[in-house]
């Protein structure tokens, strides 16, 4: 929650530097068919002793310093990325990762990166977003490598910062799996005759585009399901959705067509007031399932307890999450995996190695990637086993080592098959 503390104190400074996901269509990943990762195996397969080759031409002798930047050191998600970097990926490669203090503004983000530069850090890794323009400025000049981590540009600062020679690029959600993951949440239910609803919205007080994107795909799916004249506040479609968000700064509750938003919280005030809004929506008449935008368990979860309402959620694997699922107080979780920051990993290393990956014009990268979902305990510990190991997390060496030498189709399908089936195969 300290994350989205950040993001409340900022909240004045920018739109676009909230959005910690921030992104357009224009942006996303490649939309090539799955074939997982056995596919992906075969399609490198003919040429391994080509890229074996190759990769023998990179001099991997000397050890890479590289800054990480966080804004976030204790949630869970934060914690599991720090460990695949730390007790995995320092470990397979000739490589050391210096971690900055949490930080909680731009002016610290500027501070870590003149501490990183004093170190002889080549590369920085960025977590944090509360100036990336700021940022991705300091580290060109400095000609330090840059690359962004679960999160993307805003269409406007990739179209200033694409061609920038140290800037890497950044593989992480864009604005449109954000739609799509709340879109999905939201059908999951409705497929299933739920009528009745309450939304968490998260930042959309704070104009967090994630969260708003999110919040969109639900609505538009309710819009869909509403029957004939259904709307959301006169909007039916995508666009005009996000708008009236936008607008509002939060989600109005009230009927669309047949379906029903019968609540409504917003933003992270985290006081006794907050709290008793939370509890308040949690136990309104007739409610069936709340929707969130962010974790939803941590706040709903007691309150629900003895009930027959529903929770579902955006977050990561973490064991306190399974937790939650098999005590019947969460049942539906879209969560990043620890260890989708791997291939921006291997992107950051070989610029470093003087083996850049850019699009066929010259670009720095922009790639799409989306969450896995669990709607069950038993799917949950299935994902969680993989997550959570440190011998065999769901990107191994192996598997990034094939990444060192892939063109930039190569790469761009590897990370567009993200889902747990496509990655394990199966």
């Amino acid at each position: 929650m300290k994350k989205f503390w950040a993001l409340l104190l900022t909240a004045a400074m920018t739109v676009s530097m909230l959005a910690g996901c921030g992104n357009n269509s224009s942006n996303t990943g490649s939309n090539t068919s799955s074939t997982g990762t056995e596919g992906q195996a075969e399609q490198s397969g003919d040429s391994a002793a080509a890229n074996e080759t190759a990769a023998s031409d990179l001099d991997m002798s000397k050890t890479v310093k590289m800054g990480i930047l966080v804004s976030d050191a204790t949630t869970a998600e934060a914690l599991a990325f720090r460990t695949y970097y730390t007790e995995y990926i320092q470990k397979q490669y000739n490589v050391e990762m210096i971690y900055s203090d949490e930080l909680t503004d731009a002016a610290g983000e500027t501070s870590a990166i003149d501490t990183f530069i004093t170190n002889n850090c080549k590369a920085i890794i960025s977590f944090s977003s509360f100036d990336r323009a700021a940022q991705l400025e300091q580290c060109e000049e400095a000609g330090v490598y840059y690359a962004v981590a679960t999160g993307t540009l805003t269409e406007e600062e990739y179209e200033t910062y694409k061609g920038y020679e140290h800037y890497v690029g950044a593989i992480g959600p864009s604005l449109n799996v954000e739609f799509e993951t709340g879109y999905n949440m939201a059908k999951h239910y409705l497929d299933q005759g739920v009528k009745n609803f309450a939304i968490f919205g998260g930042a959309i007080p704070y104009y967090t585009e994630m969260h708003i994107y999110r919040a969109a795909g639900m609505l538009t799916a309710m819009v869909e399901a509403g029957g004939d004249g259904a709307n959301y506040q006169g909007a039916t479609d995508q666009g005009a959705i996000i708008g009236q968000i936008f607008a509002d700064g939060e989600v109005k509750t009230g009927a669309i067509g047949d379906v029903n938003i019968l609540g409504y919280v917003g933003g992270y005030d985290m006081d006794d007031a907050w709290f008793g809004k939370c509890a308040q929506m949690a136990q309104t008449a007739d409610l069936e399932v709340i929707l969130a935008v962010g974790n939803g368990s941590d706040f709903f979860g007691t309150a629900i307890s003895g009930t027959d309402v529903k929770i579902a959620s955006v977050d990561a694997y973490a064991s306190s999450y399974g937790d939650a699922m098999g005590a019947g107080m969460l049942d539906y979780l879209a969560g990043k995996f620890s260890a989708s920051i791997g291939p921006i990993f291997i992107a950051t290393y070989r610029a470093t190695l003087g083996s850049p990956i850019r699009t066929a014009d010259g670009s720095a990268l922009a790639l799409s990637q989306g969450y896995w979902v669990a709607t069950s305990a038993d799917e949950f510990n299935t994902y969680y086993a993989v997550d959570s190991s440190v011998d065999s997390p769901a990107y191994t060496k192996e598997m990034l080592d094939t990444l060192l030498t892939a063109d930039y189709a190569s790469f761009e399908s590897f990370v567009s098959k993200y889902s747990f089936e496509e990655i394990q195969g199966k």
